[in-house]
């Protein structure tokens, strides 16, 4: 509906009788009741009735008084009532103008959805199928479930429908919702075209769907089936990338040449996203065999499989701007090198001037920034309005881009800062403290270029947007990218008073606990959880235990929903909680219950059942056992607990039911899921070779393997397959993520013309890494520094510098005298790789290459001092003495600037916020930091009291570099405006203290520090003394940032008792560092693991062993009743039957 007002249409009267938000969030329902839409039923039934007589008076708002509706478009209510289905009642809506159909489909769509979860087509004709699916769109558009609980069956022709829709929606969709549609329009086509089943063991049905009484299931497809025909390609459409690399392998090659020539093929692949690059490559291969001019012929059908064409030869001019013109969704790194031959193509033909942009596409991107300012202004606002939001430039190229369009101004209209779209990252932050908020905020070009902003600059628009509107208005209106940039005493100002303002919106932790504190207070009830959304995050422990033994259940429903919003240790609290509540119950409530009662228990909290009771579960609950472990997500769970290995063994048990490991399937052991990687070698063994088989690569998609298996796996991978170095590129592609567990392993890889690839592509599937490194007790994030150095060793050997060389000449390249000189193509396409140049090699760059790879030389944060020597001469070399360059300069030489001395850096000219931005990722020493804030204190012309929270953000690192004394010389206003920034700092003690101290005298002795506040102070922490850090109280504990943790000297951690220890939560006690520990007693010691959850065995232990299925330590509580939506489903979807 949101949606409908921001088009402009006006808001019906009958719409305007309810509150639009009560239509989309109804109290008390669960989120699968309500993400279904029977929730909304009632409500719209009520809408009806509430409508006034055909003959009554009509109420007109013009809200813009540009748009008005005839009396006529609202006169439906007896109309309506007569429907005897709701596919006549969409039928009269489509009749309507725009403005209406937009509000009245947001009102059915949830309720339309649901009609088609349940019915197969068998009862609607294909026409009333259409209109529910038509209904139905904007609720997967924009609010799709989690779980989609799609139709078991559904017929031929109504598949083709749905299929249509879904395509259409494809690029909305989480990639955990892509595969569940993937899943289930595959089973569709082998029940249809084939007559069998072609469901895995890994598939798992929908949960919470209703159950519906099958006389026989369908009987397996045989796995040499070749399901993959013209048809089912059509149907598939761009669910296609999501398939497994097993599946492309089957297609027939008749069948995806057929294929190519439908115009089904262009639009199956254009504008994805996130392709596999394995996939990709696959495709482009087996689409290459279908003609023998290979891609040629379809180079301009490509669509986003065009991110992978690297190693083709070189193309024409035409050709280039056809490939060029498909490469906007790529996210493979090796398509940047890609870009570039394609660029260079076109620069060299003629076709000069302003026309090269508009042949490029979006290959402008890889054009270089000093390339950019060549152009008109008018052909570069019409590029960057056809590349939109999603173009990706470099800050040198948005710098270029915004130095050109703006020329010069000292104030910059709503519309240029809109026309930039994500070339605003080049707009200084001081030009973005004037913008006004009156036109800008709440508009979707707002929405749409704050994603592309830096810190900075977030900060700075925020400041301009403040002297015009009050807090309230700033946080309704203020778009995701910016929410999190606004402070606790910006919300303070705000006026929250209901759950509704939370929704919808993606809080920072420390904004959730600060709102759930304000308008919730102490305790919480489920039902109100239902509607937190992201500020579930503030939920603290203390509320969960204090949830009754009724609501328990519900409370661990409702908290569960969002599984990816919750910290470890409300998950533990949440599992503590519940498991007291169920053990009052019945005594030993895990030893007998039943699978409805397991199918409760959410699976994240499952985990987290001690092992003795995991061994104990009774062979009766087997089955939902193992669905349950087939979907679980261990990451919550410690490395070292013995509940991962219990969860294993009985997942094992269950699946052997008295057989031997060598009789069990490749389905049945894939069914493990994330179980299967805790599997020890020794017994994967024992399986059957074609199981086996399948099995070791389902371990590539491992996030963890225990480091105690790993050497032994190792060995088993060589039996299997030989010797890594000898491993096809296919066998290689698979298996690629297993040979990081071992480093030698990885530098022994010998050359071979698609290892390159083959890695870039390994790395690129690396999740990236958000915030600083998690504890390494759940942390499974292997060392990449190997596999980045051998990307480098590849992309500079000889067989990749000269392909066409001969073996003598290589030879001599490769000679211990031979010094390889670093090549301006090899920079680029290296990025963060190099580091690993040698001093001698990085001399031996040409000074031309120099200037042209300084932003990406400068972009490393990692060089050694002897590297930072080197690239120290070569900036003299290039542009003078270091005291003659100029900010620009500064700007791209970014973290080289490390290798000067303390004289030429407090010589160079910072003025700018925005440069010492640029500089502030450095790994700068504390004489550097106090010497850089020396340099821009000298040239701004401010004293410390004058600072901002904009220049406090700036400065970010360099604030450390203040003086004892000019650190409590922060004005008291801007310190709670920017505290949030102070509190990422790691600064000497020294510092911290000063902070601290001045953090005591705004906010407070800490004992009265509330969760929110602890957590946005952050590393300030560290600045406590003993008796502070005691003082805290125990509820806050767990909402201590990570980062804060590690740097609390080890004596003043020591000093905190056990029971303060134990109430840090598994998150903050997985990062005491070794440091700390050892400074610690034995009992102190055990409250951390206990903290974990791990065993510690206690000596002086006198009380009773706690119940043995609690994660922790004992809860208080009864089981509480089921989710209100679990009693009630059963009359929402008669009423639904009565409304079909």
């Amino acid at each position: 509906m949101m949606q409908c007002l921001g088009m402009g249409y006006q808001v019906p009267p009958m719409v305007m009788m309810y509150n639009v938000h009560q239509l989309t969030n109804t109290s008390g329902v669960p989120a699968g009741d309500k993400m279904s839409g029977l929730s909304s039923l009632p409500i719209f039934l009520s809408l009806l009735s509430s409508l006034p007589p055909p003959d009554s008076g009509r109420l007109h708002i013009q809200p813009n008084k540009t748009m008005e509706y005839p009396d006529q478009e609202w006169n439906m209510t007896e109309k309506m009532w007569n429907c005897s289905s709701l596919p006549g009642l969409i039928k009269l809506m489509k009749n309507s103008s725009d403005g209406p159909v937009c509000f009245f489909r947001a009102l059915v769509a949830p309720l339309s959805w649901t009609a088609l979860t349940m019915t197969n087509g068998s009862n609607l004709d294909l026409e009333d199928y259409g209109r529910l699916v038509w209904a139905a769109w904007p609720f997967l558009q924009n609010m799709a479930p989690l779980q989609m609980g799609l139709p078991a069956s559904i017929q031929r022709p109504h598949l083709q429908v749905m299929m249509k829709m879904m395509r259409n929606v494809f690029g909305s969709l989480t990639e955990g919702q892509q595969d569940q549609i993937k899943e289930w329009v595959r089973e569709q086509i082998g029940l249809n075209y084939f007559n069998c089943s072609l469901a895995d063991g890994s598939h798992k049905p929908d949960q919470g769907k209703p159950k519906t009484h099958v006389s026989s299931s369908p009987p397996r497809c045989s796995k040499e089936l070749q399901w993959l025909k013209v048809e089912g390609l059509k149907t598939m459409g761009p669910f296609l990338t999501r398939l497994s690399l097993d599946d492309i392998k089957t297609i027939p090659k008749d069948q995806i040449c057929n294929f190519l020539t439908t115009p089904d093929f262009s639009s199956s692949f254009r504008g994805v996203a996130r392709i596999n690059s394995r996939l990709g490559r696959k495709f482009l291969e087996m689409v290459k065999d279908c003609s023998k001019e290979g891609l040629i012929p379809n180079v301009d059908r490509l669509g986003s499989l065009a991110c992978f064409y690297g190693d083709a030869p070189t193309l024409n001019s035409s050709l280039s701007r056809k490939l060029l013109s498909q490469l906007s969704n790529c996210s493979n790194s090796d398509v940047k090198e890609l870009k570039k031959r394609l660029v260079n193509m076109l620069m060299t033909s003629p076709s000069p001037g302003d026309s090269l942009l508009s042949e490029l596409g979006p290959g402008v991107t890889a054009l270089p920034s000093s390339f950019l300012a060549q152009f008109s202004i008018s052909a570069l606002q019409d590029t960057l309005a056809s590349l939109g939001p999603k173009a990706k430039w470099s800050v040198s190229q948005a710098k270029a881009l915004a130095s050109k369009l703006l020329q010069g101004k000292e104030s910059v209209t709503n519309l240029e800062l809109v026309s930039l779209g994500p070339a605003v990252r080049g707009v200084a932050s001081r030009l973005l403290r004037k913008v006004k908020a009156l036109g800008l905020l709440g508009s979707e070009g707002l929405q749409s270029m704050s994603q592309s902003m830096t810190k900075l600059q977030k900060t700075a628009l925020l400041e301009g947007f403040r002297k015009d509107t009050n807090a309230s208005e700033l946080v309704r209106k203020v778009p995701a990218a910016l929410l999190s940039s606004l402070s606790l005493s910006t919300l303070d100002q705000a006026n929250f008073t209901s759950f509704d303002q939370l929704d919808g919106k993606t809080w920072t932790r420390a904004q959730a606990a600060f709102l759930v504190k304000k308008i919730i207070g102490k305790t919480i009830k489920p039902a109100a959880m239902w509607k937190l959304g992201w500020a579930m995050q503030g939920v603290a422990c203390d509320m969960i235990n204090q949830t009754t033994d009724s609501d328990a259940m519900d409370m661990a429903i409702a908290l569960t929903d969002n599984p990816q919003l919750l910290t470890r240790a409300q998950v533990c609290c949440a599992a503590r909680r519940l498991f007291g509540s169920l053990e009052k119950v019945r005594a030993g409530y895990f030893r007998n219950l039943t699978e409805d009662e397991l199918n409760l228990v959410p699976t994240i909290l499952l985990l987290h059942l001690q092992a003795p009771v995991i061994k104990g579960l009774p062979a009766s609950v087997c089955s939902a056992f193992l669905v349950k472990m087939g979907q679980a997500n261990l990451s919550s769970v410690p490395l070292r607990s013995p509940s991962r290995q219990a969860l294993t063994s009985r997942a094992l048990s269950c699946l052997l039911n008295g057989r031997n490991m060598s009789e069990l399937s490749s389905d049945e052991v894939l069914s493990l899921g994330s179980l299967l990687c805790e599997v020890s070698p020794s017994q994967l063994t024992l399986l059957s070779q074609s199981t086996l088989n399948s099995s070791l690569p389902a371990l590539a998609s491992c996030s963890h393997i225990p480091p105690l298996h790993r050497t032994a796996l190792l060995q088993l991978l060589n039996h299997t397959y030989g010797a890594p170095s000898n491993w096809s590129a296919d066998t290689t592609v698979a298996l690629a993520p297993l040979l990081l567990l071992d480093d030698s392993t990885v530098r022994s890889l010998r050359y071979r013309s698609w290892l390159k690839a083959t890695l870039s592509d390994l790395l690129d599937s690396m999740p990236a890494q958000q915030g600083p490194p998690g504890p390494s007790e759940y942390s499974s994030a292997l060392d990449l520094s190997t596999l980045r150095w051998k990307l480098f060793s590849l992309c500079t050997s000889p067989e990749a510098v000269s392909p066409t060389a001969t073996p003598a000449r290589r030879r001599r390249a490769a000679s211990p005298l031979a010094v390889l000189v670093p090549l301006a193509a090899q920079i680029e396409d290296l990025g963060p790789a190099n580091v690993y140049w040698s001093p001698d090699q990085l001399s031996a760059m040409s000074n031309d290459t120099f200037i042209t790879t300084a932003d990406t030389l400068g972009a490393v944060t990692t060089y050694s001092s002897n590297q930072l020597s080197v690239l120290r001469q070569k900036v003299i070399e290039a542009w003078g003495p270091v005291a003659n360059l100029n900010e620009s300069q500064v700007v791209h030489l970014a973290c080289i600037c490390q290798g000067f001395n303390l004289t030429e850096l407090s010589s160079l000219p910072i003025s700018s916020l925005d440069t010492l931005e640029a500089l502030a990722p450095c790994s700068w020493t504390q004489t550097q930091r106090e010497m850089v804030w020396k340099c821009y204190l000298g040239r701004c012309g401010m004293t410390v009291g004058q600072l901002t929270a904009v220049e406090i953000v700036g400065l970010n690192q360099f604030v450390c570099g203040f003086s004892t004394n000019e650190t409590t010389q922060i004005n008291a206003d801007v310190f709670r405006e920017a505290v949030g920034s102070l509190g990422n700092l790691e600064c000497p003690l020294m510092r911290t203290e000063k902070l601290k101290e001045r953090a005591v005298a705004l906010f407070g002795a800490p004992s009265s520090w509330s969760q929110a506040q602890v957590n946005t102070l952050g590393n300030i922490i560290a600045g406590l003394t003993s008796a502070e850090l005691n003082s805290l109280s125990s509820s806050v504990l767990p909402f201590l940032s990570r980062t804060g943790i590690t740097l609390i000297p080890p004596d003043r951690l020591a000093a905190l008792p056990s029971s303060q220890l134990e109430a840090l939560g598994p998150d903050n006690a997985a990062m005491v560092t070794d440091a700390q520990r050892a400074m610690l007693g034995v009992e102190q010691k055990a409250a951390l693991d206990n903290a974990l959850g791990l065993p510690a065995p206690r000596a002086i232990s006198t009380t009773p062993n706690p119940p043995v299925n609690l994660p922790q330590q004992s809860g208080a509580s009864t089981l509480g009743t089921l989710g209100l939506g679990v009693y009630l489903q059963p009359c929402l979807v008669l009423l639904l039957l009565l409304v079909l």
